[in-house]
């Protein structure tokens, strides 16, 4: 979520800022990044807002790394054939061990691909698998399964990466555990969190954010490597259910191994896909369009330079409210939103834009209800209320 001090001037006023001549000594980097990974295990965000300014945000945003091997892609009717890889997507959605799933979806394991594909490991007793993949245009969610024929895992519920992997990872290459590196260059952040299925079988689920690329990021070759990987009993010690989770993380065992998966990122598919495009005006504010697919529901709105940044909640016919995933603020640009507003010497004066991603609205779902408020003041601004095709 945005922060409710989120000042837009003061961002851009940091941004505009010189880089500094003196770059932190190893001591001061090594303090600031024990700091900050120190917290990593303890925190996991329901979401968050990324802001239009680069360095800003890349200051913000440094922490996981990642590689992968070679795949054969099956037909999603395979998917009743392999009852187990076909599947997975349907068991995440239920929650496995966690009362949290990101990018809730009912449908998403209709839609998805299913994928029969070992990675190359070296040094391991387990069998690391890509199971299912989905690309809507803006998220690829990808399922994986880690397998072990003995019992070895059987006294934990979950899978980690180590504390000392996520530090490597920023260390060596400023990136975060779970990254998937493309043969263009392009690393996209996922997250690795294994939770058990049965003794023998750990899940787990990684959305990544095509969206931020700007580019078609299809047809290209995608690496993911996974190494220094600990099993674990992880507990909720505190949340309050909607967007804060502090884990306790107890009899952490190392496991041993390295896991390498090579895939080639799927097109786009429309199926199940549906689109509202006709922009609607009301108070001010204007619903430009949503786009719900199994993967997401992307809401796209905009609202005049004036406006405080606004957040927003979306609801399904019998009120359920959809999780809320991540958000953005930018301006509308050239009929779309953009990180830069047009005018860059002038940003108070260019039409703001705001795109917020969501769980994917059930199948059976028609009508939506978007609540729009300011971001300051969490006044209420605006309701739509919307059918979907």
């Amino acid at each position: 979520m945005r922060d409710k001090n989120f000042d837009v001037d003061l961002l851009k006023t940091l941004n505009d800022q010189p880089m500094p001549e003196t770059p932190l000594t190893d001591d001061e980097f090594t303090r600031v990044l024990d700091a900050a990974c120190g917290r990593l295990p303890q925190k996991k965000p329901a979401g968050h807002r990324r802001f239009p300014w680069g360095r800003v945000a890349a200051a913000a945003a440094a922490c996981l790394a990642v590689g992968l091997g070679s795949i054969n892609f099956a037909a999603p009717a395979v998917a009743e054939q392999l009852p187990v890889v076909g599947s997975l997507f349907s068991w995440l959605n239920r929650g496995g061990q966690d009362d949290h799933t990101s990018l809730h979806s009912e449908q998403l394991n209709k839609y998805a691909e299913t994928v029969e594909s070992t990675a190359e490991s070296a040094d391991t007793p387990y069998t690391l698998t890509l199971g299912q993949m989905f690309n809507d245009g803006d998220w690829l969610r990808i399922s994986l399964m880690l397998t072990s024929e003995d019992d070895s895992l059987a006294g934990f519920n979950a899978i980690e990466p180590s504390q000392d992997a996520v530090e490597k990872a920023v260390l060596d290459g400023n990136t975060q555990y779970g990254t998937l590196v493309l043969d263009n260059g392009n690393m996209l952040s996922g997250g690795i969190d294994f939770e058990k299925r049965d003794d023998h079988t750990f899940v787990t689920g990684l959305n990544y954010e095509l969206f931020l690329a700007n580019e078609d990021l299809a047809g290209h070759t995608a690496t993911l490597t996974l190494s220094d990987l600990v099993a674990c009993n992880k507990s909720i010690v505190e949340t309050d259910g909607k967007s804060y989770w502090h884990y306790d993380y107890a009899d952490q065992t190392p496991l041993p191994g390295t896991y390498t998966l090579t895939f080639t990122i799927p097109e786009a598919s429309d199926a199940g896909v549906r689109t509202l495009t006709a922009p609607v005006e009301q108070d001010g504010i204007t619903l430009q369009s949503i786009k719900a697919t199994p993967a997401a529901t992307k809401v796209l709105l905009t609202f005049p330079p004036e406006q405080h940044w606004v957040s927003v909640k979306l609801y399904t016919a019998d009120g359920t409210e959809l999780g809320h995933e991540r958000g953005e603020g930018g301006w509308w640009v050239n009929g779309d939103w953009a990180a830069d507003p047009a005018d860059t010497d002038h940003p108070n004066q260019s039409t703001k834009a705001s795109r917020d991603y969501f769980d994917a609205v059930p199948e059976n779902c028609r009508s939506l209800t978007i609540r729009v408020y300011d971001w300051d003041t969490n006044a209420e601004l605006t309701t739509f209320s919307v059918d979907l095709p």
